[in-house]
């Protein structure tokens, strides 16, 4: 295994040359960092990625650079700051409605299920309204939103789809996966917009 001070250096010169940071989707993350047991369900842990995410995640909100996050993302970012997460949702939470498109052979533009956002709220102004049509590719999500992060949309059965950080420049989670929607969904285009703004602005300063 790569030592972690070399790790964390190298990041950290990548970081340094960054105007903003994405967090995309992909595996679990360990639950021993929120101190909880391996589910059974949870899969494709990469302990590398899980320090990497967390230290960049610190590092962006520390130094009030923009930072969005996608799926995994959002949860390494609620992970970052002390959050929990529910690892499987079909298993552990009551009445959930159908979140992992994979399983039925979702188109990944597909619209899967609507999500609600909270009024006034970062999201709500860049997405254009209190509900909007995502499409979902998960079977973990945010449960414990760590202290500092809110949640400003959730769907149907109550999962977590969005996290801000107020007073922030930019610091933004998504449950679901815009970036396969844009071509054909303008107010999933604006997260992006929105973001690259920020972080256009952030690099000029």
């Amino acid at each position: 295994m790569v030592p972690v001070t070399l790790v964390e250096h190298e990041t950290r010169a990548l970081f340094d040359q960054c105007a903003g940071v994405l967090l995309a989707g992909g595996g679990d993350i360990d639950p021993l960092i929120y101190q909880e047991p391996v589910h059974e369900a949870t899969s494709n842990i990469d302990r590398a990625r899980d320090q990497v995410e967390i230290a960049v995640a610190r590092w962006a909100v520390d130094e009030d650079k923009p930072l969005f996050g996608i799926c995994r993302g959002i949860q390494s970012l609620n992970v970052a700051f002390g959050g929990t997460l529910v690892q499987d949702i079909p298993s552990q939470w009551q009445n959930a409605i159908h979140h992992n498109g994979h399983y039925n052979g979702a188109r990944r533009d597909e619209v899967l299920h609507t999500i609600e956002l909270v009024p006034g709220s970062r999201a709500f102004h860049i997405l254009g309204g209190s509900q909007v049509g995502v499409n979902s590719f998960h079977h973990q999500a945010v449960k414990d939103p760590a202290g500092g992060l809110v949640a400003t949309a959730r769907a149907p059965d109550g999962i977590i789809e969005t996290l801000e950080l107020p007073g922030k420049r930019f610091v933004v989670g998504v449950q679901w996966h815009p970036e396969e929607m844009t071509q054909s969904h303008q107010e999933m285009l604006n997260l992006f917009v929105a973001f690259i703004d920020a972080a256009s602005k952030a690099g000029t300063q």
